[in-house]
Parts: C-alpha cells; structure tokens; sequence
C-alpha cells in the first residue's frame, strides 16, 4: 500500500493499557526525532487528548486497540487523524447506526483530524467512494479531506485523515 510523501505510520505492540501512552510516543519520537509532543486536555488539564508537536512542521495522531498502537505522522499538514477498531467490535451501531470496523475506523479518523472528536455526533460525518485504499470524507458541508485505510495487525482495522 502507497501513501502520499510525507504521511508515515508506525505500529507498535502495547503490553497493558498503562504502557499504551509510552508506546505511541514512543512511535511518533522515531518517526519524527526532531519534535516534541504534548497532549493537555482543554477541558480538564489533563496529559490526554490532541497531541501538539513542537520543532517540525507536521500534524500526528495517535491510536489504541487490540494490544496494539498506531501513531501516523503527516508532515507539511495541518491536521491528522488515525483510528485503529477491532474488526469484530460490538455496539458501533448504537453510534453510528448501520457502522461496520472500517466506517467507524473511517469516521473516528475524520473527527480526530477535524479537531472535535466525539464532541461532533458521527452520523454528520459524510464518506465517499474511494479507489485502492483511498477514500474522501467531510463534516456536514465543510470541505472535503482525503483518507485511506491502512493495513493492520490480524484482527484490527484502521484509517488515517490528513488535512493541508
């Protein structure tokens, strides 16, 4: 699978959920060595939500699931979003009504990107066609991104978003 120049993921093995955070950083320090990475929640001050990047010109993002991490690093964008779902998770259509793992996957990246998260009700997320492992998706009528599914660990589906 080909990504665009400058868009890199990395996978990573996650012992137990206290080690998750160590991992990803982990990650993303060896896929971009010059930055700095720091996550502060702006609701609670918490070391926890959007990962802000000192020294590069380059958005990142960071996900969890099935034992595993995955961090993408997008360098000369603005925004990344990256969701990694089990492939048989249960209760996605109490969500996203209809969602299978890689609607989800596709979506979350979408919000992740976007900045919002969850704070965005999902079913105002809009994806479209897609050739290979690309696809395109929006929020309600906003501008258009670009996103492609990834190949995962056995068991897992993920999905990227970058944004110029």
């Amino acid at each position: 699978m080909t990504l665009p120049r400058g868009l890199r993921v990395a996978w990573g093995e996650v012992a137990d959920a206290a080690s998750r955070r160590e991992v990803s950083r982990t990650l993303l320090s060896g896929l971009l060595r010059e930055a700095t990475f720091v996550s502060r929640c702006p609701r609670c001050g918490g070391e926890h939500g959007r990962i802000r990047v000192s020294g590069a010109e380059a958005a990142v993002s960071v996900s969890y699931a099935g034992g595993w991490a995955v961090a993408v690093v997008a360098e000369g964008c603005a925004r990344a979003g990256i969701d990694v779902v089990e492939a048989d998770a249960g209760g996605l259509d109490r969500v996203l009504p209809g969602a299978d793992a890689r609607a989800w996957a596709r979506v979350e990246a979408v919000l992740k990107a976007d900045g919002r998260g969850l704070d965005v009700d999902p079913a105002r997320v809009q994806v479209t066609g897609g050739v290979n492992n690309a696809w395109r998706a929006r929020i309600d009528r906003g501008a258009w991104v670009t996103g492609y599914d990834l190949i995962a660990p056995a068991g897992l589906v993920a999905a990227v978003v970058v944004s110029a």
